[in-house]
């Protein structure tokens, strides 16, 4: 039985959502609103893997934060206690991507696959944002986070990890070929790929796969792709 392992931030909740709480509580223009929250998303990402980079560890809500400051900062946009906790607040309230539900309906209900939801957020984080964002009868179990081995993704560990956690559910398996990462985020798709997992590529723009990390092993980018997360029931009874 496959295992399908969403990521949760950029696949499943839309980042730049957090655009209109930017202009709600800054009063910035949707213009610099939109600026400041790409901004805030390449920060916290890139401290994720300097941090990994380091050998060091934050919580993600912590990595978030600073993030935050420091594309505020770069922005030349002045933030106080009150409005950084105002955005942290609405952070995890992130809106869904449009399919999100609607393929959770369908993927919930097959008989044939396990879902699971697999990410760098915190516990905390994640399991508000998934309340807020889809309905308490889609919530899927388990959840996976990175905090227990205190590393970020694509570190090689974190997807270890996941295959030793899915491995102990009934119905799973140990091989790693049947365990499949969805990602919106090629980044990651590539780190699972790179540590022997199935990966499925959501690529929502049509922009078509474009990476081009060195890597040891020819063919790590994605095995399957799809242009909304509606399109991989129609996957599941063809994935090895």
């Amino acid at each position: 039985m496959p295992v399908l392992a969403f990521d949760i931030y950029g696949t499943i909740l839309d980042t730049s959502s957090i655009t209109s709480g930017i202009e709600t509580h800054l009063g910035l223009s949707s213009e610099k609103a939109g600026q400041l929250s790409q901004l805030w998303r390449r920060y916290q990402l890139e401290y994720t893997w300097r941090l990994n980079s380091m050998g060091l560890y934050e919580p993600f809500d912590v990595v978030t934060r600073s993030s935050l400051k420091h594309a505020a900062a770069e922005s030349k946009v002045s933030l106080d206690d009150k409005a950084i906790s105002a955005l942290m607040e609405t952070y995890s309230r992130l809106l869904p991507f449009d399919d999100a539900v609607p393929a959770f309906r369908t993927l919930t209900a097959l008989p044939n696959v396990e879902v699971a939801m697999f990410s760098n957020g915190t516990e905390e984080m994640v399991a508000t944002a998934l309340q807020a964002a889809l309905p308490e009868e889609l919530l899927p179990a388990p959840l996976h986070i990175v905090g227990a081995v205190k590393r970020y993704k694509p570190a090689r560990e974190v997807y270890e990890m996941l295959l030793q956690k899915v491995s102990k559910h009934p119905g799973a398996t140990e091989r790693a070929a049947d365990v499949w990462l969805v990602s919106g985020n090629p980044f990651d798709v590539t780190g699972a790929r790179a540590a022997g997992l199935g990966a499925i590529w959501v690529d929502r723009g049509g922009s078509g796969w474009t990476d081009h990390i060195p890597l040891p092993s020819e063919g790590l980018g994605p095995l399957r792709v799809v242009r909304d997360l509606g399109e991989i029931a129609a996957l599941v009874g063809d994935l090895p």
